[in-house]
């Protein structure tokens, strides 16, 4: 078969777009059949075959719908469809070892049985999909759910396409958001691109983190209904993942570009972090902005932060002048938390609180200058994310 173009696929799908649900995958493996047959012709004979032209699929899919023509579900249903076709036929080229899959018939490579199977199921590569989610059910359920938001709403098919469906797994995802959310005249989409796709290679743990973080905001943010909406619009947990990425380059002695990822993640998000700072997994920070952690702040895991959070230094020296916030801690809204202090583990910060002293583990402080007025309440205040005082019994 000739070299896909986008025009190939879309008049493909467009042509499927006109046939019944059941019969697209037998006309679709059709079209491969003719196009891979037009093809050989053309080869051997030096001129493009009567009937099904030169190889290319778009000649082999037949004539398109006229215009106007509405990207509506439907279409895009069979774009996915056409595309994960011509990925299995190409992925059967490779295990060959040749530069096109050998001529075949439907029956016999199983193509048009397996899009048969993925179109009962509604969805794209159904085999693929099972086994990526014994591996990967954040990532499963982040497809699932993004190929139900296009369903639900057409016009944001093409943003959800290039910022999910069209990447092989979450790490890949996040790199691409990571660069089209900070890229600049400065510093272009390619090249930021490039280091996070690098830093999520080296580094497992960014991926890991990144999961963590996003079934941190699900559970605990009531505002959250499926893991695509943080990656998409909350800009929290997209700031706290291009913290990430900044610390793995101050890791890697790349200071200038943590810093100047640090400088476009405040920017764009409102949210300033240090990129020496030391934050855990399963963190959200919720609606995150004017959020500000400096160089020598550590967070630990499973922390729940509101807005206009400062875990700020004192004085001018150098060394360790930052907060230590145990796992489990509840940061209220305007909270400051200020020098090289403690916060114990499953403790609360009331809103609007400054912190100057060491806190207690399971207690709860409120007030300026922030002083205990009861336990925590529960075993995990960040995740009960209950900010009221109730009396102790």
């Amino acid at each position: 078969m000739r070299p896909l173009t986008l025009g190939d696929a879309s008049a493909a799908a467009r042509v499927l777009t006109g046939l019944p649900a059941p019969a697209r995958a037998r006309a679709l493996a059709g079209m491969i059949a003719r196009a891979e047959a037009a093809d050989r012709y053309r080869k051997r004979l030096g001129r493009a075959h009567p009937h099904w032209g030169n190889g290319a699929l778009m000649a082999a899919a037949g004539p398109a719908p006229p215009e106007p023509f509405l990207a509506d579900a439907a279409y895009l249903d069979c774009l996915r469809l056409v595309l994960a076709a011509l990925a299995w036929h190409r992925a059967e080229a490779a295990a060959r070892g040749q530069g096109r899959a050998a001529p075949f018939s439907c029956r016999r490579d199983g193509l048009c049985d397996s899009l048969t199977r993925t179109v009962g199921k509604g969805r794209i590569m159904a085999g693929a999909r099972r086994k990526l989610a014994e591996v990967d059910p954040v990532w499963q359920r982040i497809c699932e759910e993004a190929e139900a938001a296009v369903r639900d709403e057409p016009l944001l098919g093409s943003l959800i396409h290039a910022g999910l469906l069209h990447h092989p797994n979450f790490e890949r995802a996040l790199a691409y958001r990571f660069s089209l959310k900070l890229a600049s005249g400065e510093m272009s989409e390619q090249i930021l691109r490039e280091i996070a796709d690098e830093a999520y290679g080296a580094d497992a743990d960014l991926g890991r983190a990144a999961r963590a973080d996003l079934v941190a905001v699900h559970d605990r943010d009531p505002a959250c209904h499926r893991f695509i909406q943080p990656i998409l619009f909350f800009k929290g947990y997209q700031a706290l993942q291009s913290y990430r990425i900044a610390h793995w380059l101050w890791g890697q002695g790349r200071r200038d570009m943590a810093y100047f990822v640090q400088m476009r993640t405040s920017e764009m998000f409102g949210v300033d972090i240090h990129p020496a700072a030391r934050i855990g997994r399963g963190v959200m920070i919720d609606h995150a902005h004017s959020i500000v952690i400096g160089e020598t702040a550590v967070v630990g895991d499973n922390v729940s932060m509101l807005h206009s959070v400062t875990l700020g230094g004192t004085g001018k020296d150098e060394e360790d002048r930052h907060p230590k916030i145990g796992d489990g801690v509840l940061i209220g809204a305007g909270a400051k938390v200020l020098g090289n202090i403690h916060v114990g583990a499953n403790s609360r910060i009331a809103a609007g609180s400054v912190v100057l002293a060491d806190v207690p583990c399971c207690k709860t402080v409120a007030g300026v200058p922030a002083r205990i007025v009861g336990t925590a309440g529960c075993d995990c205040p960040s995740v009960a994310m209950d900010q009221l005082l109730h009396e102790d019994k």
